[in-house]
């Protein structure tokens, strides 16, 4: 297992509507009607496009590998992870260049990884193993600070000094959102609480995120950070039914909601993706885990992405903060980046001083 860091280039914004409509325009028929030396992919999904999230955000990276790299390539879902093993064998029979599988279950995808040491495969968004085969390159992105610069935003606009997070799962690397946000929450507002919500795995049912959510607003929390994929986006109605407001995450999500998602937490998926084929387009893929983050422009919010959504649509008692809250962002993101501010990451560094004055149990 090796662990390196490789610049990352930066992606244009995409809508996903042309994305959707270029997804739909591939076939498994591409490569070929293109000719036998095209470079091929295929892009293994764990539920359908349209989820605002990190699936989307995949789809983002392809189709710009598409328009800029000329590659081509087919999108295949695989909804269950029953479904999985099945559709990455499939896969595999079509013989693509490399296959991107983000959030696929693990065990499924390194059994098949290993049977075929000579398909290359690429996560471009976290795989929760020690180890990877020889074929396997994966992406760990590191959202631990960029969510303690989306919790210093709630910290500082939250009217009732309660806010809360609907997560999707109790899991190290969902735990890597929470306390990072939970730190920023506290940095902004000492006296305030945050509160969590796990949704036991259900990151597909909107119904389930709002059930949660509404729980949690009623409560008195005002703004709900939504660490949940699809089941997200029922934190955002909740948040419209109860005049509150949300965080968004994995893309730029603040127009899914306009005036009531606040600010979005962003994985860059898109990037990693695009890398992932670059890399193996010019034969530089290699094998294991690649770390990055904030630092390297993989992770980071939607404000410096130029996103001005709610501070056009938000009510003006909270929108007209955002101006001096982005020159405060800014500050506190150097000061990550040169190590002034040491931010608890639940994932790799669990035990840290800091994660434990947060109550995380090491």
């Amino acid at each position: 297992m090796s662990r390196q860091r490789i610049a990352l280039v930066p992606l244009s914004a995409l809508a996903v509507t042309a994305l959707l409509a270029g997804c739909a325009g591939g076939s498994a028929d591409d490569a070929a009607a293109s000719g036998d030396d095209t470079f091929t992919y295929a892009l293994i999904t764990p539920g359908a496009a349209g989820d605002g999230g990190y699936i989307d955000s995949a789809i983002a990276g392809v189709e710009l590998a598409k328009d800029e790299l000329g590659v081509e390539g087919r999108l295949v879902e695989a909804e269950s992870v029953s479904q999985q093993e099945g559709v990455i064998r499939s896969t595999v029979a079509t013989q693509p260049d490399i296959i991107l599988a983000p959030g696929l279950d693990p065990e499924a995808l390194l059994a098949v990884a290993e049977e075929n040491p000579d398909q290359r495969f690429g996560v471009p968004s976290d795989i929760f193993v020690d180890e990877l085969p020889d074929n396997v390159q994966a992406f760990a992105i590191n959202v631990h600070e960029s969510s303690f610069l989306g919790g210093y935003i709630a910290g500082k606009m939250t009217q009732t000094k309660k806010v809360g997070a609907v997560l999707g799962i109790e899991a190290p690397g969902i735990d890597q959102f929470y306390y990072g946000y939970m730190q920023g929450v506290l940095a902004a507002c000492p006296d305030c609480t945050v509160t969590s919500t796990y949704l036991n795995g259900e990151f597909s049912d909107p119904a389930v995120g709002q059930e949660a959510a509404l729980a949690l607003y009623q409560e008195g929390n005002d703004i709900i950070y939504a660490v949940a994929g699809l089941s997200g986006q029922g934190v955002f109605t909740a948040a419209e039914q109860e005049g509150a407001y949300a965080i968004g995450v994995d893309s730029n999500q603040d127009g899914d909601a306009p005036g009531t998602v606040i600010v979005s937490v962003m994985k860059r998926v898109d990037q990693t993706t695009y890398n992932l084929i670059e890399a193996a387009l010019n034969d530089e893929f290699e094998s294991g885990f690649v770390q990055a983050g904030m630092a390297e422009g993989v992770s980071g919010i939607s404000w410096a992405d130029g996103s001005t959504v709610f501070q056009e649509e938000g009510p003006e008692e909270l929108a007209s903060l955002v101006p001096g809250l982005t020159s405060e962002v800014e500050g506190l993101q150097q000061q990550i980046l040169d190590g002034e501010i040491e931010v608890c990451d639940a994932l790799n560094d669990p035990s840290s001083d800091v994660c434990a004055e947060l109550g995380l149990a090491s």
